[in-house]
């Protein structure tokens, strides 16, 4: 049985809405980055800053860079706020948290996890990062689709696992 003309127009269509949709997250991931570029150089351009593939660490206080940093498998604890990040800079807080997590193991969304990695005890910085390091294309709690996020995180302990 041949596909109908019908069959072929509905999958171009839903081939060019997908797409469609790709082509608006990449511009919307373009715009955050510039968002964040653009607060980062406004607010903190005297500031220690530390980048990773997309994601910004901005050290506001780094009191102990003698000890070893946060490397992927270590524990830390965390003191978290998570802050939802538009244009003109942080939006809504939607968290305030204390954590033991363990780095790059899954415990935290993709930007923590890139933004911790170097981060000394005792650190206090900002991490900032486009929606693709964070929840994408999903709402989670206040937070909507597609938007940039910034975390004001101090690290109070740290555990090195290897």
């Amino acid at each position: 049985m041949k596909p109908s003309i019908r069959t072929w127009l509905l999958l171009a269509a839903a081939l060019l809405t997908t797409l469609s949709c790709e082509s608006e997250v990449r511009e919307a991931n373009i715009n955050q980055n510039k968002y964040i570029d653009d607060y980062i150089q406004l607010r903190y351009s005297d500031n220690e800053i530390v980048r990773n593939d997309g994601v910004v660490r901005v050290i506001l206080v780094d009191t102990l860079k003698s000890v070893p940093a946060i490397e992927p498998g270590d524990s830390a604890f965390l003191f978290i706020a998570g802050y939802t990040f538009g244009q003109n800079g942080p939006v809504n807080e939607f968290m305030l948290d204390t954590a033991t997590v363990r780095i790059g193991k899954g415990d935290l969304i993709v930007g923590l996890d890139k933004g911790l990695v170097g981060a000394h005890l005792g650190e206090e910085s900002l991490i900032l990062f486009p929606s693709k390091y964070g929840y994408g294309r999903n709402t989670v709690g206040m937070v909507p689709e597609n938007t940039a996020l910034m975390f004001n995180v101090a690290v109070a302990a740290i555990k090195k696992n290897k």
